[in-house]
């Protein structure tokens, strides 16, 4: 926990710092959603349902079974998980608020791409 603190993803108190655990999921999304986009070749029906397979994970309150697809994906992706996103993990609360924020920037940047698709 004192990773954490010292990180700045929790307060002393043990609070969760939300704005901290959004910006690490801006770094981290993008990176792993570009390369989804260029492995799959911009197939839509592969990253919709990759995004509908970890929504229901986190919807079901599976997030560690969501993790561990996440880290199997970075793996197949030829991607290293993201330390800082592993410090989470032990976190229930600051794990969840991740994989939350995780999912909200995994649909804006495949809208992105979906929107840079239909202009070409």
């Amino acid at each position: 926990m004192q990773e954490l603190i010292d990180k700045g993803v929790l307060r002393p108190s043990g609070e969760i710092v939300k704005d901290k655990i959004n910006l690490l999921s801006g770094a981290h999304t993008p990176p792993f959603v570009e390369m989804l986009w260029t492995v799959t070749g911009g197939d839509t029906d592969t990253t919709d349902r990759v995004y509908t397979l970890l929504t229901d994970l986190y919807q079901e309150g599976r997030e560690t079974e969501m993790l561990e697809v996440l880290r199997t994906l970075y793996g197949v992706l030829g991607l290293p998980f993201p330390e800082d996103v592993e410090q989470l993990a032990g976190h229930p609360e600051a794990r969840g608020y991740f994989l939350f924020s995780f999912l909200l920037d995994y649909d804006d940047a495949i809208e992105d791409y979906k929107a840079g698709q239909d202009g070409a």
